[in-house]
């Protein structure tokens, strides 16, 4: 039992100063921003003050479910998602969001990679929107 205790703290140490030296969501290793992520709140202030692409990189099925108004849907997994994302105006600003913000963090590095100048993130993706009490459409 106590051999087992230490094992696993060992574990949660080597896991922790692992993810300690790796840089902050949305900035590269110099620290340079690469894109912007937003709680639902700041997000939804700067659509309306700063226009842009919503999208939706969510699967079809999700998309069912409620989408943001006005939003593009772009599946994520979709075989043609890279081919569809190098057709967009890299001068463009992008707003992205998924269901809890973890494809949405794959799309705007992807996005980031690819040139493109501004990109949005949604924190927590469209469940915290709906938990903050944000609208969806049908």
């Amino acid at each position: 039992m106590k051999l087992t205790r230490i094992f696993f703290l060992s574990m949660c140490l080597l896991w922790f100063s692992g993810n300690a030296q790796k840089p902050a969501k949305g900035t590269n290793k110099a620290q340079k921003p690469v894109y912007e992520l937003l709680s639902p709140k700041e997000f939804q202030a700067k659509m309306k003050t700063e226009p842009g692409v919503l999208l939706d990189v969510r699967t079809a099925s999700e998309h069912k479910k409620g989408m943001l108004a006005g939003a593009t849907a772009m599946d994520i997994f979709a075989d043609n998602f890279e081919t569809s994302i190098d057709k967009l105006d890299k001068n463009k600003t992008y707003y992205v969001y998924c269901a809890a913000g973890g494809r949405s963090l794959e799309a705007c590095e992807l996005m980031q990679k690819k040139g493109f100048k501004h990109v949005v993130d949604l924190d927590g993706g469209i469940t915290k929107w709906k938990s903050a009490g944000l609208p969806i459409s049908n």
